[in-house]
């Protein structure tokens, strides 16, 4: 097994640095004696010509904002950013985030879960607009989401360790009203009404919803028909973004963001959350090289679950960020101010109402040294209210040695200190299931433990072999030291009731979830990814990504490897002629433990088709998790849905 991932790998080296050098080459070759001894003397970056209809095939973006939290060129950036654009989002339908991020590589996602991994790693940053995050938007209120791999210490706080998703939403920029509408399998139903407008200063954008739906089944180890009792759900969302632009240089955006959530459970009540989130920022500087802003955020959740435990979470907070361009050196100040906050009603608890804040201080350079060499240096100070000041450092350094390539390599440092649910909250939770008569589980807060501290590193190359073909191949490596985790130790005892009431099962489970320091996390792999368009028509993507991790927590190392496969492939293939649009999109994988994704070796596809059947009407199909393999999960409850089909309608007026 050792020999097959090694020569998979001294393949795929050998097939990118042929190709890579061919290319060089040929590139060589048709440059002319005297052009080259001028382009060896100019030493002003040149940049490239783009074909924004080839990028576009290629599922490529050539400008984003996230890794440097500035407007950026992707083969001038020292990472690996994917983007996940509007076209692609209308194009396949995607119905929640998770799912648009499932087929991009390295990343761990699952529909109806959650993003859980990027780069063999948990620890990612969620930034709706570049502010933290509670909750996701509605899909059609996104214009892009960019992920930018790797640690991102200095502008984002070292808990970015595996990397930042970055979701940009959509500012009304002309009159239109949609209608989305589907239904599907275990009684799904989704209504969608979009409203956006501009009259040239304000600007909007307004998104409205409904989605419901019953229990779904699985295909499990405890059998085919298992039902998931959590995801018989009722949710309804509004949410608004307003534009006001002074002039050119300067505007004020306003975000508010309104999600109710209710699920349903076979013998127990309810649950219900809540989450608010608003924003208020002021844009300033907009068309330079460097904007800035000034912004304040709340974020609020209120949750009732099981009618036996009642928390109140709340995030809010100041950030400001300027820039500065001088010479070769673009550079980036910013300061933050957070205060997280929980309050707890509960039967039983340790500590409620209690308060963290944390002030952070950045500053970046980002270096043009000639045409071809960038460096961007920076370092970040963390002052924690409850577990003083820490230094993250980052340095991050990008080659170019054409306008198709670009060699990439950054280190920092990772610290992150516990939240006040994980320093104080103590509660449980009683349940009521099929296979188990009671369930109740106790959560434990641990005033005494210890910020996570440690290094990540990314080293890479992409190159662009021409407007149809691009490939990347990168290393990522992490170590964090004293990690946060949960230490759960389960017991069972004989049930009181008598065996002959068919009410009751034979046995009672207490589960008791301490939060621990857990020692050492270690996570290493491979990220590579092939892109080609063939034709106007046809495009296809190709990834694969090794992921080694481990924990010296008992069996956690075990659980580690259930969410995570040792080796990820993944696979799409599209095509558009017309009216008609059409992908297939797989996710392969092996090295799997048989718990998450019920096979040691798996294969999941999702297919989708719409025809735009009118100017303002598209009809779509689409069928998730076809093979109904998936059933990745957090904890006993939480599972993917079965194979799953959708149909749609979608209006634009």
């Amino acid at each position: 097994m050792v020999f097959k991932k090694r020569w998979a790998l001294t393949l795929a080296l050998a097939l990118m640095a042929s190709t890579f050098l061919s290319s060089s080459m040929a590139m060589a070759e048709e440059v002319e004696p005297e052009a080259a001894d001028v382009a060896e003397e100019d030493e002003t970056l040149v940049e490239p010509e783009v074909n924004e209809d080839s990028l576009k095939y290629l599922l490529l973006v050539d400008t984003f904002e996230t890794a440097e939290r500035i407007p950026t060129r992707r083969l001038s950036t020292p990472a690996e950013v994917v983007v996940v654009t509007a076209d692609e989002i209308d194009a396949n339908h995607y119905q929640s985030v998770p799912e648009a991020l499932s087929h991009v590589n390295a990343v761990v996602a699952s529909n109806g879960i959650g993003v859980g991994f990027l780069n063999g790693n948990d620890r990612i940053l969620t930034l709706v607009d570049g502010r933290r995050t509670f909750i996701y938007p509605p899909m059609k209120a996104i214009e892009r989401i960019e992920i930018v791999k790797g640690g991102g210490s200095a502008l984002y706080g070292s808990d970015a360790v595996g990397g930042v998703i970055n979701i940009i939403t959509k500012r009304g920029d002309h009159d239109e009203t949609t209608i989305d509408l589907n239904t599907g399998s275990w009684h799904r139903h989704h209504y969608e009404l979009t409203n956006q407008g501009n009259d040239g200063k304000l600007g909007w954008f307004i998104d409205a919803g409904i989605r419901k739906s019953r229990p779904f089944n699985f295909k499990g180890s405890e059998g085919a028909g298992a039902s998931d009792a959590l995801n018989d759900y009722d949710n309804k969302w509004v949410t608004l973004r307003l534009d006001h632009r002074f002039d050119d240089r300067n505007s004020v955006t306003f975000n508010i963001m309104h999600h109710t959530d209710r699920d349903y459970l076979k013998y127990s009540p309810h649950e219900h959350y809540l989450r608010n989130q608003l924003s208020a920022t002021y844009n300033f500087k907009e068309t330079t090289s460097t904007p800035g802003f000034l912004r304040y955020f709340n974020n609020y959740e209120h949750t009732d679950t099981f009618a036996y435990d009642v928390n109140e979470s709340r995030l809010q907070g100041v950030d400001y960020q300027n820039g500065w361009e001088m010479g070769q050196h673009r550079l980036i100040f910013g300061m933050e101010w957070h205060q997280s906050s929980t309050k707890a009603d509960h039967i039983d608890r340790l500590e409620s109402n209690k308060k963290i804040t944390n002030q952070a201080y950045y500053i970046q350079d980002t270096i043009s040294m000639g045409r071809k060499w960038t460096l961007v240096p920076g370092t970040r100070l963390d002052h924690n209210s409850q577990f003083g000041s820490q230094w993250s450092p980052k340095v991050a350094a990008n080659y170019s040695p054409d306008d198709r390539t670009k060699i990439f390599a950054s280190w920092g440092r990772v610290y992150q200190a516990p939240s006040p649910i994980q320093l104080y909250t103590g509660w449980w939770k009683y349940w009521d299931l099929d296979t188990i008569t009671y369930l109740y589980e106790d959560w434990h807060g641990n005033p005494n433990l210890r910020p996570e501290t440690g290094h990540t590193e990314t080293i890479g190359i992409e190159h662009d072999f021409s407007d149809k073909v691009n490939m990347s191949l990168s290393f990522f490596n992490a170590k964090i030291h004293d990690y946060l985790d949960i230490n759960d130790n389960i017991r069972e005892y004989e049930n009181i009731h008598s065996p002959s009431d068919a009410q009751y099962l034979n046995r009672l489970r207490w589960i008791e979830n301490d939060y621990v320091n857990s020692g050492a996390d270690e996570q290493r792999g491979i990220d590579l990814n092939y892109r080609q368009r063939i034709d106007d028509h046809w495009s296809y993507n190709l990834g694969y990504a090794y992921t080694y991790r481990k924990r010296p927590l008992g069996s956690e190392e075990y659980w580690v490897h259930s969410l995570v496969p040792r080796n990820s492939y993944k696979a799409s293939i599209r095509y558009q002629n017309g009216p008609w649009k059409a992908s297939l999109r797989g996710i392969m994988g092996s090295g799997s433990s048989g718990i998450n994704y019920m096979k040691y070796d798996l294969a999941m596809f999702d297919f989708n088709v719409s025809c735009a059947v009118s100017d303002w009407a598209t009809v779509y199909a689409k069928a998730i998790n076809f093979t109904n393999q998936n059933r990745h999960y957090s904890g006993e409850l939480f599972n993917a849905p079965g194979r799953l089909f959708q149909f749609g309608l979608d209006c634009r007026f």
